[in-house]
């Protein structure tokens, strides 16, 4: 069965399923111990193509209950009875603001043409609590040892309606169909806690912002990639300065319990290092080299944030045993460079480019980038839609 994964990426599809829930052994080493030495080579991406109109918009039917659109999830490549589907699963909002956000999954045959698979978690109070709670970051991942499809997400809890301000805990739901065709659903809400505030996050009130779906390092260990926050707004780690910080959270299984280290050191990504968010990565192959390499896309949150130009891009950055991830190694991937001479693409703002959602893989090193944007200037006066950009993994 084709299972392009969140934690090892789509190529050598059949053979990186089978590693799905084995841990390999290592030691539980904190991660800034022993980085591998500088490498000889070096990753990057080169756009292709960006198709100019969204492949999700205000329009498409289906998203008439969604007002303010897509943002942070992730979409996978799966083969079900011989032929691909595109499953895009997101947090959307059923508002322009960011108030209501509920976990919604969508379907495609092409990647073009989208069909919603309903809402999968939808705001709502607890009832033993009174808290408000919403829904994101939904990723879904295949254990082939249990042919199952696993669920990630997270669940904002506020005194009032509203996305963040509350403690946030995430759940890992199965699909209680097995096999491929599990990433329909049902699913068995709520599912297990597997990221406690306090636990996996290194302090008592702080929050994970946004969350990765979990993925296997070098040493065996799994992680989860998250961004702490206190009181709902990002907080420098240990002796940093940066406001946006990501850490890795440590785990037995892809479905934890996840652990953060002591010392919690933020991980760069990028440089500058102090905008990264909804780091999604996957296990590749050197398309040179044929090593082992770990790249993710995220989001880079400097052209929101600051004056930083162009705005029209996401992060990508690459690691050579999924714990280090020097600075070094970022790049800042612009979606225009795609577009044919003339094009303008659908995005606009200073958040024209919101969220990329993972890699998936096409075969001979190339790659599809769903990402979410803005379509108005005023980036919560319009739907956030979805476009697409086609890449090409480089090793120089």
């Amino acid at each position: 069965m084709n299972h392009p994964l969140c934690p090892l990426g789509s190529q050598a599809v059949v053979a990186s399923v089978a590693l799905v829930g084995l841990l390999l052994g290592g030691t539980l080493a904190g991660a800034n111990d022993n980085p591998p030495p500088p490498a000889t080579s070096r990753l990057r991406l080169a756009v292709i193509k960006t198709l100019a109109q969204p492949v999700i918009a205000r329009n498409t039917p289906g998203a008439e209950q969604i007002a303010g659109g897509f943002e942070a999830g992730t979409t996978v490549k799966v083969t079900i009875d011989g032929k691909p589907e595109y499953h895009l699963f997101s947090h959307a909002f059923q508002t322009l603001g960011w108030e209501r956000p509920q976990a919604d999954h969508w379907f495609s045959q092409d990647g073009l043409k989208w069909q919603p698979g309903g809402a999968l978690l939808t705001p709502n109070t607890d009832q033993k609590t009174g808290l408000f709670c919403t829904y994101g970051h939904p990723t879904p991942f295949y254990v082939e040892k249990e042919s199952q499809w696993h669920l990630s997400y997270s669940v904002f809890r506020n005194s009032k309606p509203g996305w963040t301000g509350g403690n946030t805990i995430v759940y890992s739901a199965k699909s209680k169909v097995h096999g491929a065709k599990g990433i329909y659903g049902p699913w068995d809400f709520p599912g297990e806690v597997v990221f406690v505030p306090g636990v996996s996050s290194p302090a008592t009130n702080m929050v994970a912002v946004s969350i990765s779906c979990p993925f296997q390092v070098k040493d065996g260990r799994w992680a989860i990639f998250f961004c702490p926050s206190r009181d709902g707004h990002p907080i420098p780690m240990s002796s940093a300065t940066q406001p946006w910080p990501v850490a890795l959270s440590f785990g037995p299984s892809p479905t934890g319990p996840f652990t953060c280290l002591d010392p919690c050191e933020p991980i760069p990504m990028i440089d500058p290092p102090d905008f990264t968010e909804n780091v999604l990565p996957i296990k590749v192959r050197g398309p040179k080299s044929g090593r082992d390499y770990w790249v993710a896309v995220f989001d880079f949150l400097a052209p929101e944030v600051s004056a930083y130009t162009p705005k029209n891009v996401f992060g990508f950055s690459w690691s050579e045993d999924g714990v280090h991830w020097p600075k070094e190694h970022g790049q800042v991937v612009n979606v225009d460079d795609g577009l044919a001479p003339g094009e303008r693409g659908w995005w606009r703002g200073s958040w024209s480019i919101r969220t990329p959602h993972q890699m998936i893989d096409e075969g001979g090193g190339t790659y599809t980038v769903f990402f979410t944007g803005g379509t108005h200037d005023s980036h919560f006066d319009d739907f956030r839609a979805v476009g697409m950009v086609k890449v090409k993994l480089v090793e120089d």
